[in-house]
């Protein structure tokens, strides 16, 4: 029994080890800064600062990448995370979507911060700064009601 568990330890870290050699992107594709989603949307320094410590670490091409998305097995999860967010949204190509969908979207990310859907619990619970308070959640909501009755008016016009 005690030679079963020595070796199923010894496999264990052996994997550990070797998993390391994998390698997991951690790249921030280049974009143009004024095609941003804040910059295009003109938003105040306090929303600015909320959305980029909420989303922008998954949804932009500007990634902090912190020491532990370089420690397997975390680093899969977190490559994971950052290629599926830039691809449902990234913040940073903003200027590249449709604005006919931007309303869609829009709303989309309401709906999202008011069911608590994002940012992830798991990334919350690394990055304090990220979570959404009570106040937080209302002055994004508001902020982005704003921004869809502007975009619906323009997309009527």
């Amino acid at each position: 029994m005690k030679k079963g568990i020595l070796f199923l330890f010894w496999t264990v870290f052996i994997i550990l080890i070797a998993i390391q050699f994998v390698p997991t992107k951690h790249e921030n594709p280049a974009s143009d800064a004024n095609l941003d989603f804040l910059v295009q949307n003109q938003a105040p320094i306090e929303i600015q600062e909320i959305v980029r410590n909420a989303c922008y670490d998954c949804h932009s091409n500007t990634t902090a990448h912190p020491w532990y998305s370089y420690v397997a097995p975390i680093s899969f999860v977190i490559a994971e995370h950052v290629e599926e967010g830039r691809g449902n949204l990234n913040f940073s190509e903003w200027g590249h979507y449709n604005p006919e969908d931007y309303s869609a979207i829009l709303k989309q990310i309401k709906k999202e911060i008011q069911q608590e859907a994002m940012p992830l619990p798991s990334y919350v619970w690394m990055h304090k700064e990220a979570k959404m308070t009570s106040e937080r959640k209302i002055l994004i909501i508001n902020w982005l009601d704003q921004i869809i009755a502007q975009s619906s008016a323009t997309n009527e016009n």
